[in-house]
């Protein structure tokens, strides 16, 4: 299956580190195609393809979607998997869980995308097995989101076609998904297991989220120059966000950061679908 991960001029500065773990997560089969603007070195990109969407983005952020559905219109894919490029994988992808997800959306005409990533937390519930299909309901804010999913192609379209920017994506596209007679999905063990947060974020320009990454993983990347030591933080957090090196060899103690009750217990199962 063809993987399409969405970038910017600002993250082709993760993509040796992104191909590099992508490549030892995923199984050799799938073809992976980092999408941005401008020229970059594919031989940079440890075997994936670099697709230039052109060399200046016309229109700003709000081309975002137009410029996807070009690119996806000119495939003849029945199913693809499509994701922003700045999530750092952790586990090796599960093809048993992984092919069950893609059966159900040939089996069944409604199912249009399966999210592979660990959430949404309620499929963890003890009333789903853990061989379960877990399906959002129409009332779920983010049935369309940018986390790696597997799409059927057509009406990922559909949904760029009525969105604008990665914000309007997810929200907007939501709203249409839910609207519609079709459905997301996902499984109710693990697929493909990363951390959910953003690796690059405005919130912390010129850093580097490492959170829930493993880590011989990081030093690897450190070691091979593609991650800078001093530029790696854990998390993306609005007020105060911890330097990984303070954090290096328990990054569960960030947990005592965090006040909320909520957050705190997504944040524990992140980091225990990514490190265990």
């Amino acid at each position: 299956m063809k993987v399409f991960l969405a970038g910017h001029r600002g993250s082709k500065k993760i993509l040796k580190a992104s191909s590099y773990l992508v490549k030892k997560y995923l199984p050799v089969q799938f073809e992976i195609n980092y999408l941005n603007y401008g020229t970059y070195n594919y031989k940079n990109l440890h075997g994936c393809q670099y697709i230039n969407l052109g060399n200046f983005r016309k229109g700003g952020v709000d081309s975002w979607s137009s410029y996807l559905y070009k690119t996806f219109q000119n495939i003849d894919d029945e199913f693809i998997i499509f994701s922003l490029d700045d999530y750092f994988l952790s586990k090796n992808l599960n093809i048993e869980n992984f092919n069950t997800l893609h059966k159900a959306l040939k089996n069944n005409t409604n199912f249009v995308s399966a999210e592979l990533s660990i959430s949404p937390e309620e499929k963890y519930n003890k009333k789903f097995s853990s061989s379960d299909i877990y399906v959002y309901q129409n009332n779920y804010s983010f049935t369309v989101n940018t986390q790696w999913r597997i799409w059927k192609r057509e009406f990922l379209l559909e949904i760029l076609k009525n969105t604008s920017n990665p914000w309007s994506f997810e929200i907007e596209g939501s709203k249409y998904l839910n609207n519609s007679n079709c459905f997301s999905i996902s499984h109710c063990s693990d697929v493909l297991n990363y951390p959910e947060i953003s690796s690059l974020s405005n919130r912390n320009k010129n850093k580097i989220s490492v959170l829930g990454n493993q880590e011989e993983d990081i030093s690897d990347l450190i070691t091979l120059g593609y991650l800078k030591l001093n530029q790696l933080v854990l998390g993306q957090w609005k007020i105060g966000t911890p330097k990984y090196t303070d954090f290096k060899n328990n990054q569960y103690k960030i947990l005592d950061l965090i006040k909320d009750k909520d957050e705190k217990r997504f944040y524990k199962l992140m980091l225990d679908k990514c490190l265990i």
